[in-house]
Order: structure tokens, then sequence, then C-alpha cells
């Protein structure tokens, strides 16, 4: 199972230990503690709404097969987390049988989700993107959505993947 993905506690509880409504500072001490590169945003159109992106340069996140995640904090609290995958120099179909795993055990866990998209390839000079999303609502506004993005080289066969998952709570926004 995909470490960072799947937790026990609340129902669609953030992971990293993070907690929704929660300040940038534990995320922030965490990276410190491993090393990990941060960049804030700050939204000139949204001054409420900060940004706050962890990774490494090279490789996963510590103790887990993401490669980064990155934190949305309304007024300072935490109401949207999305933690993406890439594996570099795997094939694309390695990375979509990962996604697929990783949506199999967040079925069993908190239930069907729903098809949000799916994009057929699109080609456009020579490169050929396609993407597949569904999303699941558990209530009290809060949302799992689950997304994966295939690019390919036309010309050289040559293709790789990508997917994230995105923890959204809408009652952090709604306690306004």
């Amino acid at each position: 199972m995909l470490a960072c993905a799947v937790q026990a506690g609340e129902p669609l509880a953030p992971p990293l230990e993070l907690k929704w409504g929660d300040s940038p500072s534990w995320l922030v001490g965490w990276a410190d503690r491993y090393g990990l590169d941060k960049n804030v945003r700050a939204p000139g159109n949204n001054p409420r709404l900060t940004i706050l992106e962890v990774g490494k340069a090279k490789g996963p996140l510590p103790g887990h097969e993401a490669t980064s995640v990155e934190a949305r904090f309304i007024d300072g609290r935490l109401f949207e987390v999305a933690v993406h995958y890439t594996y570099p120099g795997r094939t694309s179909d390695f990375v979509k049988g990962r996604f697929l795993e990783l949506k199999t055990g967040l079925t069993v866990r908190h239930g069907k989700f729903r098809l949000n998209g799916k994009k057929k390839p699109l080609v456009k000079d020579g490169i050929a993107t396609s993407s597949e999303a569904y999303h699941l609502e558990a209530g009290e506004g809060r949302m799992l959505l689950l997304a994966v993005t295939e690019v390919t080289d036309v010309k050289r066969g040559d293709s790789s993947a990508r997917f994230s998952v995105v923890y959204r709570n809408e009652s952090i926004l709604a306690e306004e």
C-alpha cells in the first residue's frame, strides 16, 4: 500500500500528521527536520491564501512514495493538501499501476469514487496528453480527488505519468 495516502483516524484526515485548520508551522518544521525544499506562494489576487510546497530536488519524501506535497492555507488555516507522486525513470504503465493500487485502497477505506473527468489523448506538436480524475465526497465538506496524467512523445514513443491525491476540507472555508 502506498505510504502517504491511507491513514487511520477521522474520515479524510489530511496526510503527514497534518490536521485541518493547522497553521503552516508543523509542515515547515517537518520540512526543516529533513532538509526539504520549501516554496511559499501568496497570490496577489487572494491575499488570504498561502500555498506551501514541500519536496526534494530528487527522490521521494522521507518515509513516503510521494515526491512533493502542497498545502493550502486560508487565513493561516489548513484547508487543502495535494500529495504528488512521480516516479522518474519508471514507465507510464508502472505509474498507472501504482495509481490504481492507491485508488483501490482508498475505495476500500472510504467508498466508491465517481469519475470526475477522462480526457482521451490529445496530440499537439507530437506530444499526447491524457488524464483521468475521480472524486469522493465524505460529507462535512470533505472531499478526496485522485488524478493521473500521462504525457507521451509520439515520435519517440517515450511516455511518463504522474498522479496526485487532493484532500480538501470545505468546512474550513465555510467557517468564515
